[in-house]
């Protein structure tokens, strides 16, 4: 399993789901609208993975401007990693 402890910059980020793109696993979350609360907001999402990839990305699309962040492996048990994303 794969956690991600993402934190953001804003509010009305929504979780779209993840999906592999070769050896890196995208975790994938978007923002639509007008006006964002400017606050820090925490999420915290999982993927249950076959394989355990090379890399883990945040994706973070506001209004159609995708920007990506590498994720920082902070736990490894071998059965669970956990990453953490920050698009401060």
């Amino acid at each position: 399993m794969i956690i991600v402890k993402a934190t953001f910059r804003m509010g009305g980020i929504t979780y779209e789901g993840y999906e592999m793109q070769g050896n890196t696993l995208v975790f994938k979350f978007k923002r639509i609208g007008d006006f964002f609360t400017q606050a820090i907001v925490k999420k915290e999402v999982k993927a249950e993975v076959d394989e355990f990839p090379a890399k883990v990305i945040m994706e973070v699309d506001t209004n159609g401007n995708v920007k990506r962040y590498e994720a920082e492996l902070i736990f490894d048990d071998g059965n669970e990693k956990i990453y953490k994303a920050s698009e401060l």
